[in-house]
């Protein structure tokens, strides 16, 4: 049966190591990350601009206090990651890949959208996951 799992990351908390962190003593498959609610700062995400494979990325860098509207992903075990996604970390300090896109809002409302490579947690960040059995 699967299994609901709440991270929870404190105010300047690196998001990709604190969710990490959290993952360094399981010993799951795989989970789906299916939400995040909260806010962060020091946002950066990535774009696709070739067909290449990988692709060539174009980074955004998002420098303004943002509120999280989107939030989805996959956990994987690096034994299992897929051999054509090369630009998907992997020198993380867990057993898995952390692979999140997401969307934020900033200045009156503006929305960004990617895939998601770095943030800082402003006030706290919940991250709602689903353990894959």
């Amino acid at each position: 049966m699967s299994k609901f799992h709440t991270i929870s990351l404190k105010k300047g908390q690196d998001v990709i190591m604190g969710i990490h962190e959290y993952l360094m003593d399981k010993k799951w498959e795989s989970a789906v990350i299916v939400a995040g609610v909260g806010s962060i700062t020091n946002v950066t995400l990535n774009n696709p601009i070739s067909h290449d494979v990988p692709p060539k990325l174009q980074m955004t860098h998002i420098d303004e206090l943002c509120e999280v509207t989107s939030f989805m992903g996959e956990i994987t075990k690096k034994e299992n990651a897929p051999a054509n996604m090369p630009c998907i970390f992997t020198d993380t300090p867990s057993d898995y890949i952390v692979h999140i896109h997401m969307t934020c809002s900033h200045t009156n409302g503006t929305v960004c959208g990617g895939g998601f490579r770095s943030a800082t947690v402003l006030r706290a960040l919940n991250v709602y996951v689903i353990e894959n059995d």
